[in-house]
């Protein structure tokens, strides 16, 4: 787990290099002209472009990058292939391929990652056979992650390494197709010029203390999402304050990192259902919720808004809703007033949402083009200290409880490389019990010109929030996040926005944190995930007890696909299964990559529901054949997968199928097309000639029955 962040990080530094077009460029600029390029780009991968289209485009980038972009998309359907070559060294930098095949990701691999990765290791070798002696294969295929946008690709990330030392965001990156081991993807970057002397760098102990001192974590509440309770709750963590920024190895100081601070996001949690104005009512239901006795009426609304808003002469009211958010509660009043003359070139908007409960202000925003455009040309009369006195004395009108009860939090990337900035904003966090809760705040933007507010944003929920029991000292936790997460000394690419482009690309070396969510648990240490839950290395797990049985294949198969997991060192082939387990089985086998159903290791009744929902959803079993502790025979099995298939309207024809097993009379008449189908499509056979129509399944024959399953051709 601590190695995804920095492959996401490397990926986004791998495609990030702004590139200036030169429409008009002869073609031979460079040292490798256009022909080479193609060749180099066939020759690379092996491409055959009979039946494409080509174009091409040719680019330099101020930083002196020269490049032959080549396209070839197919003139029969949409596949299509780009490629990205150095005009300079002839370097691949960039290839993808796409075929429509790709759209349909199936669950089973054809190949193993391992066959995969052979594939990948050798076009490092073909493509850079000097630079991949200077590569390290990134492995991150340990940890206990379900990837949600799983798809047909094995990714693969070959890291730069300069004297044992990580150069993040330097190396190779890798896409394997798992059914045909194709290159679907492949980027290369590599910098140049001197880099930062690494024997010069502060001691590790030194970059501890920077970053405690300047970074820094704090006990401090964090949004979940609880599935068992469908609402979000406060769950109580140890977070960085100030961001997971890295420490500059030679000066010590932090380094403006681009960073994600969890807890400022209203969830602060991957599946956190964030209570924001999602639904809008249609004018029969706003009309029913406004006769309700707790809700105020438009015009009481208005005259509320009215008391915050100046409407200028020209804005003409053009909007009024009334939103609820996502749990249909917590109703707002929306409105907008607007002024547009398109022949004077100038626009207003003014825009404000108040709560249809309490009458509380939740937003408000304006823009005027007239004086704001007029107002730059100047310089600012509201430095940030002053601007943001006026901040909290417009607080202290609009949301007096609310701004007692909060911290402000100064934006350390606030207008850093701004010389007059025309805005300051601030964020004044919630705090509950003396704890922070960066996740609900008080939002207010200061015109640094005019002094006035420009807009306004009440992020607060009504939650409760646990106790702070016996929390880790603050040592003590500090101490887990240097045990727990890899704190190491590394190389990265850095934009530095105070210096001028093309020069501001700059080499650092840093000590920073590999992968971290910027969360530790408050009580144990244990290093937590974007939704708060407790991140566990996967070792690479076996069942002890399927080595030699005959169904041990198909359930390492199901293990790799993510099907079924390795909670616990036996998968007991022999034991027969029970109903919610091969439900959960076969949904975790047909949902989408991008529809998983969080998983638990020892689910609860409530928790299996989720996918006996989905079952009944999908017609495999009805409501009351939901037996959730009985165990499952193969009749029922054979017709929960043809229902599965959506086949079950053709089972149902039971007179047009023909069995020929010895117990056939074992059949009812109704079930004999779910039998027919089942084995003639070769998921399910018979016992010695015959079906056993009520013999129980084994775990063991459930993971045989479920590969079958998955690769019979619905095409």
């Amino acid at each position: 787990m601590k190695k995804i962040l920095s492959v996401i990080l490397t990926l986004t530094l791998l495609f990030t290099n702004t590139l200036t077009i030169f429409a008009d460029t002869p073609q031979t600029q460079g040292k490798v002209n256009l022909e080479k390029a193609i060749e180099i780009a066939k020759d690379s991968f092996g491409i055959n472009t009979d039946g494409y289209d080509f174009n091409s485009s040719y680019y330099e980038s101020g930083e002196g990058t020269k490049q032959h972009q080549l396209n070839w998309n197919s003139r029969k359907n949409g596949d299509g292939i780009n490629i990205t070559v150095d005009a300079d060294t002839g370097d691949i930098l960039y290839m993808n391929q796409w075929k429509n095949e790709y759209s349909n990701p199936t669950k089973l691999a054809k190949y193993k990652r391992e066959e995969a990765l052979k594939v990948a290791e050798e076009l490092v070798k073909k493509l850079q056979p000097a630079k991949s002696k200077e590569m390290s294969y990134l492995d991150n295929s340990s940890s206990e992650a379900r990837y949600i946008y799983d798809g047909n690709t094995y990714n693969f990330y070959f890291i730069r390494k300069v004297n044992g030392l990580d150069f993040q965001g330097n190396g190779v990156n890798i896409s394997i197709n798992k059914n045909s081991l194709e290159i679907y993807s492949y980027s290369f970057n590599w910098t140049k010029g001197t880099l930062p002397d690494a024997s010069k760098a502060i001691g590790m102990e030194n970059a501890k203390l920077a970053f405690n001192s300047k970074n820094g974590i704090e006990l401090a509440y964090m949004m979940n999402y609880d599935q068992k309770t469908k609402k979000n709750i406060a769950k109580l963590v140890y977070a960085v304050k100030n961001g997971n920024r890295p420490i500059d190895a030679i000066t010590g100081e932090v380094v403006n990192y681009g960073y994600y601070n969890p807890l400022y996001d209203m969830g602060g949690a991957g599946n956190a259902k964030m209570a924001q104005e999602a639904a809008i009512l249609t004018p029969e239901e706003a009309k029913a919720v406004e006769s309700t006795d707790k809700l105020m009426t438009k015009d009481k609304a208005l005259e509320i808004a009215k008391k915050y808003v100046t409407i200028k002469e020209g804005q003409k009211l053009e909007n009024a809703s009334l939103y609820t958010d996502y749990y249909g509660a917590n109703a707002n009043w929306n409105f907008s007033w607007n002024y547009n003359n398109p022949e004077k070139n100038e626009y207003s908007y003014v825009s404000i949402s108040i709560d249809a409960i309490s009458g509380e202000v939740r937003s408000l925003s304006k823009y005027n083009s007239v004086t704001d455009n007029a107002s730059v040309n100047g310089n600012p009369k509201y430095n940030i200290e002053k601007s943001k006195e006026l901040a909290e004395k417009f607080l202290n009108m609009i949301a007096p409880e609310k701004f007692s009860q909060t911290e402000y939090r100064y934006d350390i990337y606030q207008n850093n490389s701004v010389e007059k900035p025309a805005y300051y904003n601030f964020n004044f966090i919630r705090k509950v019990n003396g704890i922070p809760f960066p996740g609900n705040s008080l939002n207010v933007n200061v015109n640094t010109y005019t002094g006035e507010i420009t807009s306004y944003y009440s992020n607060w929920m009504d939650l409760k929030f646990p106790p702070s029991d016996n929390p880790l000292s603050i040592d003590e936790a500090y101490e887990a996040l240097y045990k727990n997460a890899e704190f190491k000394l590394k190389y990265i690419n850095h934009y530095d926005y105070t210096l001028k482009y093309p020069n501001n690309l700059i080499t650092k070396l840093v000590y920073s944190f590999d992968d971290f969510s910027g969360m530790l648990d408050s009580k144990t240490g244990a290093l937590l995930d974007y939704n708060g839950d407790a991140i566990k290395d996967k070792e690479d797990k076996a069942f002890i007890d399927i080595k030699g049985h005959w169904a041990e294949n198909d359930i390492l198969i199901l293990l790799e696909a993510g099907i079924i997991e390795a909670n616990s060192d036996e998968f007991v082939p022999n034991e027969t299964i029970k109903q919610k387990d091969f439900i959960k089985i076969l949904i975790n086998s047909i949902q989408p990559n991008y529809q998983m159903i969080p998983y638990a290791a020892n689910p609860t009744g409530e928790e299996y529901d989720e996918y006996y929902k989905q079952a009944i959803a999908r017609k495999i079993i009805t409501e009351k054949d939901k037996k959730m502790e009985s165990e499952v025979s193969r009749i029922e099995v054979s017709k929960m997968i043809i229902n599965a298939m959506t086949l079950g309207y053709l089972a149902k024809q039971s007179n047009i199928f023909y069995l020929n097993y010895k117990d056939v009379d074992k059949i009812s008449q109704e079930n004999k097309g779910y039998v027919a189908i089942v084995t003639g499509l070769g998921i399910m056979s018979g016992k010695d000639g015959s079906f056993a129509p009520d013999d129980k399944l084994t775990k063991g024959e459930t993971a045989a029955t479920i590969v079958k399953f998955l690769k019979v051709d619905m095409n």
